[in-house]
């Protein structure tokens, strides 16, 4: 996500049209490695997708079994937490495929602004989440 940041920083600040984001994300390191998986967002909606399976299957239910109901609110507020990330996925990726066809600053600027957005919704659930359940990780899960 900051290789992408900081590929959106650039064209914001004037050192890259904006029709040339679709070649500079697809340059990066980072696109080389994921070619054969599909396309850049794509890549990382499996991840978030796999993160977010992972916890709603096995880790949340564990936890909140574990833990007497204690991390009850905690888990319900990421599982939200989980749909909000989805929805700001499906939006950039709808915003990215708008971009690929009009490479227009308007958006340009929608794209950047979705992506923005779901990078702060991801580091702050991450945060949130580490912060709260790390030790009930820890404690009632093991080794994972």
């Amino acid at each position: 996500m900051a290789q992408i940041g900081a590929v959106l920083a650039r064209i914001e600040a004037g050192d890259a049209p904006p029709e040339h984001l679709k070649r500079m994300v697809l340059s990066l390191d980072m696109a080389e490695n994921f070619r054969a998986f599909g396309s850049l967002c794509g890549r990382e909606c499996q991840v978030l997708k796999f993160h977010h399976d992972i916890e709603g299957a096995d880790m949340f239910p564990r936890i909140e079994a574990a833990g007497g109901g204690m991390f009850r609110e905690i888990v319900a507020k990421l599982k939200a937490e989980h749909e909000v990330v989805h929805e700001l996925i499906v939006r950039l990726d709808r915003a990215a495929d708008a971009l690929a066809k009009d490479p227009s600053e308007t958006n340009f600027a929608e794209a950047a602004k979705t992506f923005r957005k779901l990078e702060e919704v991801v580091r702050s659930h991450f945060g949130y989440e580490e912060t709260e359940l790390a030790e009930a990780i820890g404690y009632y899960l093991g080794s994972i």
